[in-house]
């Protein structure tokens, strides 16, 4: 029985060397195989450090490779329904880094590639995953009451450069980063939202290519609760970058970041603090790995992935249209 997953890490960039690399190398369920990327040096970088069989800049050598098990695509946004549907089709088992696609037909063309293929897919929607979620989702849960949750992300004008600031290639801000507090709000709600409602636009970014880069986001949900997103790249990068504040049966849950949390209930005030900040990253591999060894159903699977992204595409029509979008 297999014990240790090769992996086709596709896209070696910063995210991946300050994020993932050292995850992967730190799990020893996984093994980097091949490393590939169109900066032949940055993929023969990381394939130095992981002892991977091979650096490529050509991702179907890697996806036709029979010794890799996972593709993990962790490329600009606008590649990754292409990646992922042609590593389904050569019967890898996906990773894909947010968003699943730029588009609902996209979207829909990756899902139907997983489901004949029969290969497993996680999203990288990692703060949905991350420890003080799962806590914080316990307790509500318990509650089983209506509950509203303000997110405030805020920093300074991120998406300044390169692809990112091309909406055709990022999907703007909106949609290739959105996706993570609104995931984050569905699971901690433990319902799908059914209105979505946004204001906001191109509120620092210098080029017409742009997407909105700014915005209030709301959830409506079918029981009454309701979540708001400040996605703001007009903050000052000093200021810590994520807060979030759940309110819900006279408790009110505060985190400060992925590092520190305050429950605050009928009983008193308790903080759960970290040693270091744990967006849920290192639990994605986890994720994958118990999903393609042990058979697990995924908690980021295909369903969670299309419900993110159909979120984000609606908000960008209700900042379009400044009007509430229906699910």
């Amino acid at each position: 029985m297999t014990t240790t997953l090769n992996v086709a890490l596709i896209g070696c960039g910063g995210f991946v060397r300050h994020t993932h690399l050292n995850n992967l190398l730190a799990d020893d369920r996984f093994h980097i195989h091949a490393a590939v990327d169109p900066d032949l040096d940055a993929a023969r970088d990381i394939a130095r450090q992981a002892g991977a069989a091979y650096a490529t800049g050509d991702a179907d050598r890697a996806l036709q490779d029979p010794a890799v098990d996972v593709a993990m695509i962790v490329t600009p946004h606008h590649t990754h329904a292409d990646l992922t549907i042609r590593a389904a089709r050569a019967g890898k088992h996906i990773y894909c880094e947010k968003p699943m696609a730029l588009n609902e037909a996209d979207c829909l063309a990756v899902a139907e590639a997983v489901r004949a293929a029969g290969v497993t897919y996680t999203g990288g929607y990692n703060r949905g995953i991350a420890p003080f979620t799962l806590q914080a989702r316990e307790i509500l849960a318990a509650l089983g009451a209506p509950m509203l949750v303000c997110h405030r992300w805020a920093d300074w004008y991120p998406y300044s450069r390169g692809w990112l600031l091309d909406e055709a290639m990022s999907g703007s801000r909106v949609v290739g980063e959105a996706g993570h507090a609104l995931d984050m709000m569905c699971r901690l709600a433990g319902q799908d939202p059914v209105r979505v409602y946004a204001e906001g636009g191109v509120l620092v970014a210098e080029t017409p290519k742009a997407g909105p880069d700014s915005a209030l986001i709301t959830l409506g949900f079918p029981d009454g609760s309701a979540g708001t997103l400040m996605l703001s790249s007009l903050g000052n990068n000093g200021f810590p970058k994520e807060e979030i504040v759940i309110t819900c049966a006279n408790h009110t849950i505060v985190m400060y970041g992925f590092q520190q949390m305050d429950v605050y209930s009928p009983k008193g005030r308790e903080t759960v603090a970290l040693p270091e900040e744990d967006k849920g990253l290192r639990g994605m591999l986890d994720v994958v790995a118990r999903v393609v060894l042990d058979g697990a159903p995924s908690p980021i699977g295909i369903p969670e992935a299309l419900r993110a992204a159909r979120i984000t595409f609606a908000a960008r029509r209700a900042i379009a249209a400044h009007a509430v979008q229906t699910l």
